[in-house]
């Protein structure tokens, strides 16, 4: 039996130059393709910013469940916290906030 290789895609520039809708840290190099953000583990698929909107690609989480429990836990879901870059290592990323929508 034929199996192909899995690959990962991985934008050729991965600088951060796009907020991510769930902690909104600068922290993807784009929106769209599934890259996961380092700061909050959310997954963006580039469903747009509704709030109440489950996505498909965070296990039906809403961003406004996301945002609420990366205030809680530091992280979209509490078991993302160990995958997520520490306190420190956030300063690396410029926080942009666009709202004080929970």
């Amino acid at each position: 039996m034929f199996q192909k290789k899995l690959e990962w895609y991985s934008p050729k520039d991965p600088t951060p130059r796009v907020k991510c809708q769930c902690c909104e840290y600068i922290s993807l190099a784009e929106s769209g393709n599934y890259l996961i953000c380092p700061v909050c583990f959310w997954e963006d698929e580039g469903m747009g910013w509704e709030l109440d909107t489950p996505s498909g690609a965070n296990h039906g989480l809403t961003i406004r469940e996301g945002r609420a429990n990366f205030l809680k836990f530091g992280a979209c879901e509490p078991e993302m916290v160990k995958h997520v870059v520490s306190t420190e290592q956030r300063k690396l990323f410029e926080y942009r906030p666009d709202s004080n929508a929970i």
